[in-house]
C-alpha cells in the first residue's frame, strides 16, 4: 500500500474546509461539558451528550490524522500544533477543546477581514448563542421563580432573544441571565447586519 504523499497545498486545502467544522465542534463542547458535569441532567440526556462528546472527538482526531498524514515536516506539524495531538491521544484532557474554542475566537477577531464572510458571521453566531445559552442554563436552572429549566429552554430563549423577536414566554431571572438577555441583544443587532453586509459585498463582487 502507497503512503500518503505530503502535500503541503492539499493540508492548506484541507485545514480551510475543515476550520469552521472544527471551531463549531469546539463551540458544542462547551454546553457538552456543562451537562455532563455541571448541570442536573437525567441518564437519557446524559447518553445523548455522551454520544455527543464521542462523535466530536472523533471528528477532531479523523481531521488531525489526515494533515499529520499530508504535512510535508510531520513531526514539526505536530510540535506546531500540538494543543491538538494531546486532545487526540489523550481523551481525558478533551474539555481542552474549550481553550481551542477560546483561540478560535481571539484568531478571528485578530484577523478583521475573516470576520467579514458569511461562514465565519454565521459560525461566531452559533457559538454565542451556545455559549450564552449555557450560562444561562448554569444560572437559571435551579433559581427562585426561574422558567428556563433545561438547555433546550435555554437555546430556544437564547435563539429567540438573539434575533430580537423576544416572546416573553421564557426569560432569565438572574443577574447574570439578565446581563446575557441584553448582550444577546445588541449581538443580534451586530450579527445581523454584518450577515447582510457580507452578503450585499458577495453579491457585488459576483457582478
Amino acid at each position: 500500500m502507497n503512503p500518503i504523499p505530503y502535500s503541503p497545498d492539499r493540508l492548506h486545502k484541507l485545514e480551510r474546509i475543515s476550520e469552521l467544522p472544527l471551531m463549531l465542534g469546539s463551540f458544542a463542547m462547551i454546553p457538552i461539558f456543562a451537562g455532563l458535569y455541571i448541570w442536573d441532567i437525567s441518564p437519557a440526556e446524559r447518553r445523548i451528550y455522551t454520544a455527543l462528546e464521542y462523535a466530536i472527538w472523533a471528528m477532531f482526531a479523523l481531521i488531525f490524522i489526515a494533515k499529520v498524514a499530508l504535512a510535508p515536516a510531520r513531526f514539526a506539524y505536530l510540535r506546531r500544533n500540538w494543543l491538538e495531538a494531546l486532545i487526540v491521544l489523550v481523551p481525558v484532557i478533551r474539555p481542552l477543546l474549550i481553550i481551542r474554542a477560546i483561540l478560535f475566537v481571539i484568531r478571528g477577531v485578530s484577523r478583521w477581514k475573516r470576520l467579514a464572510t458569511f461562514e465565519v458571521l454565521l459560525a461566531y453566531g452559533i457559538g454565542i448563542v451556545l455559549l450564552a445559552a449555557t450560562i444561562v442554563t448554569t444560572v437559571e436552572q435551579n433559581a427562585d421563580g426561574a422558567n428556563i429549566h433545561s438547555f433546550p429552554d435555554a437555546i430556544y430563549w437564547s435563539l429567540v432573544t438573539t434575533s430580537t423577536v423576544g416572546y416573553g414566554d421564557h426569560y432569565p431571572v438572574t443577574v447574570v441571565g439578565k446581563f446575557m438577555a441584553v448582550f444577546l441583544m445588541f449581538f443580534g443587532i451586530g450579527i445581523f447586519a454584518g450577515i447582510v453586509a457580507a452578503i450585499v459585498s458577495a453579491f457585488n463582487d459576483s457582478e
